[in-house]
């Protein structure tokens, strides 16, 4: 798929259909074509998320399951 810019593929990542081609093929547009200062966030964030403990399940509820 073609994208004219970020910002319409990103629109893309935001609104299509979890696990359609479109949305996996703006997800890899947005990887590819992110500007630089965006890319360092992401990377930040996602570094931040991993040194985090995490607590919970992941299923979004707001108790542990054991």
């Amino acid at each position: 798929m073609d994208f004219e810019s970020f910002e319409q593929a990103l629109h893309i990542c935001m609104t299509a259909t979890p696990g359609s081609d479109e949305h996996e093929g703006a997800l890899i547009y947005c990887l590819e074509n992110a500007p630089p200062e965006l890319k360092d966030k992401i990377t930040e964030a996602l570094a931040k998320f991993h040194k985090e403990p995490q607590q919970g399940c992941g299923c979004g509820c707001n108790h542990d399951h054991d």
